[in-house]
């Protein structure tokens, strides 16, 4: 243990970060200069916090060897995001420099994530207009997989969601238009969960099927076609096509 008593009489005293890396004011979290990513210092239940004005007499003991770092998430981050090694910052007690934080090797953080390779749905190509007579028939629903590839230790909860790129004809109901190349008319694409409830575009769903044991995941979904209301039917291609967007959490 290193022991410091400090005098103050209305003095400074805690950590000052590094101006490259960024600044705060309050609080025991510190920009890192890298997007997305903030970090503090502990020891103990203790961790070091921004200057604040004191006084009297401060006792400190500061361990020389069981200093902690935590990088923390504190927005969006790159998929790789290299930290430099450099100087964190001082805990200073106004003029007086009572230690230096230094990251002396550089890291690279790596955002957890899963492999997720398209899926192309074969919907078929032998359907009868007599199938979609009323609207909202939606014959044959194609039961399909999203997968999850070599998921990344450190997830803790992947949620999902579906984004249409075509015109989107009822969001609640998880309908979406056919391409503008389909020649198919009075046809959508409807896509549910796979209790045959509908997918609500654009909405977060969290994905209960994961754990943090496993590495490959299925998200078990269907489509089917679905006839419109007040659009005449006429048989041609009908393709549509949907962005699926993953977050791990």
């Amino acid at each position: 243990m290193q022991k410091f008593d400090l005098f103050c009489q209305n003095g400074i005293i805690g950590f000052n970060v590094n101006p490259a890396l960024g600044s705060a004011t309050t609080g025991t979290v510190f920009p890192l200069g890298v997007p997305g990513l903030a970090f503090r210092i502990s020891f103990g239940n203790y961790y070091v916090s921004t200057p604040t004005l004191q006084s009297g007499n401060i006792t400190f003991f500061y361990p020389s060897t069981s200093y902690r770092l935590e990088i923390i998430k504190s927005g969006e981050t790159l998929s790789q995001s290299p930290v430099p090694a450099i100087s964190l910052g001082e805990f200073r007690g106004d003029n007086l420099k009572v230690i230096t934080f230094n990251l002396i090797n550089p890291v690279t953080v790596n955002a957890a994530s899963c492999q997720t390779p398209s899926v192309f749905v074969a919907m078929g190509d032998d359907y009868q207009l007599f199938e979609f007579d009323n609207a909202g028939d939606a014959p044959r629903p194609i039961k399909f997989d999203l997968s999850l590839n070599n998921c990344q230790r450190g997830i803790q909860k992947v949620t999902y969601q579906l984004q249409a790129n075509t015109p989107v004809i009822d969001a609640q109901k998880g309908i979406v238009a056919l391409s503008g190349a389909s020649t198919a008319k009075g046809i959508g694409l409807q896509l549910k969960n796979d209790a045959g409830q509908p997918i609500v575009l654009n909405t977060p769903y969290v994905f209960s099927g994961f754990n943090t044991t496993g590495t490959d995941f299925k998200i078990p979904l269907s489509a089917a076609y679905i006839r419109l209301a007040d659009s005449a039917l006429q048989a041609g291609s009908a393709n549509s096509e949907v962005t699926f967007i993953v977050n791990y959490l």
